[in-house]
This record gives C-alpha cells, sequence and structure tokens, in this order.
C-alpha cells in the first residue's frame, strides 16, 4: 500500500453523506468524496500493511453507523485507491448507472442475518429417538467391547451425520417459510462450522422490522432448546448489493 492513499468503505447518495462523522481504519476520520449523485465514504490511510483484525472491526462500525440512517453500499473490506481522483473516476463514475440502481433497488431496506446454531446433547438425544437403526445400533454398541466395536462406531458415526443433516434441511426450511414472507428477499450463507443449523441474510423494508422481530421470536419458541438463535441487525445489505465494481481490484 502506498503512502497517503484512499481507504474505501462504501457508496452511499450525495445526499446522505453530509452527516456522516466517523473513524475508520488507522484512526482516521471518514470523508465523502463526490460525484454527482453518488459519494463513496473514504478515509486516509498511511503505508504498510492493515492490521486485519482490529481494521475489519472499524471497517464493520462505519457501515454499522451510516446505515442507521442511510441506505449502503458495502464495499470489499480492503479495498484502496490512490486518490480522491481516482475514487470519483475509477469507482464512481465508472460504476455510476449500476450503483444508482442498486441504491434505489434497496432504499428503505436492511439486511438482517439469523443464524441457528445446534445444541448437541439436545440435537443428538432427538436423533436417537428419531430413528430406530440409531437407537439400535447405539445399543449394541454399549454392549460391545471397546476393541471390538470399531466398525461399528464409523457406522454409527455416519447414521448419525445423515440423519443431522435431514434435520439442518428441515429446520433451515421451516425459518424460510416463517421468515421470507416478511421479506424482500433472502439467502443462505455459509454454514461455518459443523454445529449450525442455519445462516440466512434477509433484505428486510425498515418498516417491517418490528414484525420481523416478532417472527424471529416465534421461529425460537418453535425450534426450542434444541437450536439457539442469534439475530442480527439491522445490517447494511452486504449479501444483497451485488456491486462487481471496478475499483475493488484496486
Amino acid at each position: 500500500m502506498s503512502a497517503d492513499a484512499v481507504y474505501v468503505y462504501a457508496v452511499v447518495a450525495s445526499a446522505d453523506a453530509a452527516s456522516v462523522s466517523h473513524t475508520g481504519v488507522e484512526g482516521s476520520p471518514v470523508r465523502s468524496v463526490s460525484e454527482g449523485d453518488l459519494a463513496a465514504l473514504v478515509s486516509d490511510v498511511a503505508g504498510g500493511a492493515l492490521a486485519a483484525a482490529r481494521e475489519v472491526r472499524a471497517h464493520w462500525r462505519v457501515l454499522e453507523a451510516v446505515s442507521a440512517h442511510a441506505t449502503v453500499l458495502p464495499v470489499r473490506f480492503g479495498t484502496v485507491m490512490e486518490d480522491d481522483a481516482a475514487v470519483r473516476t475509477d469507482l464512481l463514475a465508472a460504476n455510476a448507472e449500476h450503483l444508482a440502481t442498486l441504491l434505489k433497488e434497496l432504499t428503505g431496506r436492511v439486511q438482517v442475518v439469523v443464524k441457528g446454531i445446534y445444541q448437541q446433547e439436545e440435537l443428538l438425544r432427538g436423533v436417537v429417538a428419531a430413528s430406530p437403526k440409531v437407537a439400535a445400533l447405539r445399543n449394541r454398541i454399549e454392549s460391545l467391547p471397546e476393541d471390538a466395536g470399531y466398525y461399528e462406531r464409523i457406522r454409527l458415526g455416519e447414521l448419525v451425520a445423515v440423519e443431522v443433516e435431514r434435520r439442518r434441511e428441515q429446520d433451515a426450511a421451516r425459518a424460510v417459510a416463517r421468515l421470507e414472507p416478511l421479506a424482500v428477499a433472502a439467502r443462505s450463507e455459509g454454514l461455518g462450522t459443523p454445529d449450525a443449523a442455519f445462516n440466512l441474510a434477509f433484505l428486510v423494508e425498515r418498516e417491517r422490522l418490528d414484525e420481523f422481530s416478532a417472527a424471529v421470536t416465534a421461529l425460537i419458541d418453535e425450534l426450542g432448546d434444541r437450536v439457539a438463535v442469534r439475530y442480527v441487525g439491522p445490517l447494511a445489505p452486504y449479501s444483497f448489493a451485488d456491486a462487481e465494481l471496478a475499483a475493488e481490484a484496486a
């Protein structure tokens, strides 16, 4: 990274940029660079590599703060450009039509994330109770000496994995059926960990957030103790701002 470069956080409408007053990566103040009706939120950065963990948090804090009052098109973490002129020319002007369309589509909408994590003991107890084949093999293994049940244990693990995947599909489908009607769009994100039940992103109208939150509460009641549900939002629409921007290769 060269000295005196410009770090880019997001694109907003020019009218929403005036109220931005935050601190970003490397502790630098966030400012805006405008081109017509579009503005990029940026800050100046010095030479050297960014300290990833700390700066990722700074990046997210900026987007979270701005998305509380404005429609935000997030730019990929680590996007750095040469100077303000490059931001205007290579980011805003080069992508003007696409950015304007995205801003129009996302106006008044935010992202919320609903994640489900299995409680392992409750999950396995339910698998054994629901599958006679798993229960029978488990009982057989318990009656065998430790060194005599090697292959049976492998088979048990395979059967349990199949049952867990079946439940994961059912629970994800239940969550989508409960929440998608209250959203503009929904996407399934990567699970990330073996104990994940689902990881869903929803694009929701701001005015329907209370209604959506109530539906999440009802979903939590339906799933019971075997799934811990984490509800995060409102967020900038990371999963729905599909902006393939030329400047992101800078």
